[in-house]
């Protein structure tokens, strides 16, 4: 079954925003991806409530959505109370509107066009290493408590040359994601030779085997459903923050880099664009004794030794609590 949020949003947006309501011009600043996180957390509490994710029904379920959204004593219906928002979103004049004209929509597209040759995405080891390889070495994270400003600490290593410990830091990381075959098959990342998608949103590895992804708001392993390989993701199964929380006291190098870049800066970085200045300002001009750069590469070991990442459907992994 299609998780359908990305499709939802997109249609919202198109239908209703500047129109019927303002949601996202006056609670998100215009910020889309912020507004899919929140219908995300929408869904997870929908789906704490009544057992089932609200974008991912049959059309013979409507009426029982439609019954759900609007029951009042309910955790979901507790929920919505203070704003309404919730209930609004998933209510008759957007999400429930939404899947009438979806529904109707596809079934008119299936009874008028005839079905057309799969068109299959091929991608092979190294590309699929490449894209994923620059995404966790681009992954700064921006805490009160603690920075970890992975594109910047990649720039001082290769400098420094100790550009082989922070390659096999990556490397070790992408080896070990483990990426399901199956409800029940688990496999990993270093074994994956191809990916192929096909236009129905079906991901088979190697040729054989369905790419799976966990549901964020179910105990459940079931098969992907992406358009590309954009459309994958790689997730925290224990969030990144709360293991650099655990262990903040036992890094203290990576404090000390948090604090020169908060000066340099003159303030708190809270985005990449942001840590721009500062972070080529670090390594420019910022002195590290070997000393301090072989306590970083411990440092960043102990972080590696807490992580364990999986490859997740990213409509899935946006109704993730952070």
């Amino acid at each position: 079954m299609k998780n359908l949020l990305i499709n939802f949003i997109d249609w919202y947006i198109e239908n209703n925003e500047g129109k019927t309501a303002n949601y996202l011009a006056n609670n998100f600043n215009d910020d889309k991806d912020l507004f899919i996180a929140e219908v995300a957390d929408y869904a997870v509490e929908f789906a704490l409530a009544y057992g089932y994710n609200p974008f991912k029904v049959d059309k013979e379920k409507i009426a029982i959505l439609k019954k759900d959204v609007y029951t009042d004593d309910s955790s979901f219906g507790k929920f919505s109370a203070p704003s309404h928002m919730p209930r609004a979103i998933l209510g008759d004049n957007n999400y429930l509107k939404f899947l009438e004209v979806w529904y109707a929509d596809k079934e008119a597209t299936e009874l008028k066009k005839p079905r057309k040759k799969t068109i299959t995405y091929h991608h092979e080891r190294e590309e699929i290493r490449k894209n994923f390889t620059l995404r966790l070495a681009t992954q700064d994270r921006f805490y009160n408590f603690l920075y970890f400003p992975v594109s910047v600490l990649k720039k001082l290593f290769y400098k420094k040359e100790r550009k082989a410990f922070f390659d096999n830091w990556i490397n070790h990381q992408m080896d070990n994601i483990t990426v399901y075959g199956g409800p029940s098959l688990k496999l990993l990342f270093k074994d994956v030779e191809t990916l192929d998608i096909d236009k129905d949103g079906v991901v088979l590895i190697n040729g054989k085997h369905r790419l799976h992804t966990v549901v964020s708001a179910e105990n459940a392993v079931v098969e992907a459903c992406v358009t590309n390989i954009k459309s994958l993701v790689i997730d925290h199964v224990e969030s990144f923050q709360y293991i650099l929380y655990a262990l903040k006291d036992q890094l203290p190098t990576l404090r000390t880099i948090h604090n020169v870049l908060e000066n340099i800066n003159d303030g708190a970085i809270s985005n990449r664009g942001e840590l721009t200045y500062p972070g080529n300002y670090l390594v420019d001009n910022v002195d590290f004794t070997d000393a301090e750069l072989d306590s970083l590469e411990k440092e960043m070991n102990l972080i590696l030794s807490k992580i364990n990442l999986q490859l997740m459907d990213k409509s899935e992994h946006l109704g993730k609590k952070k």
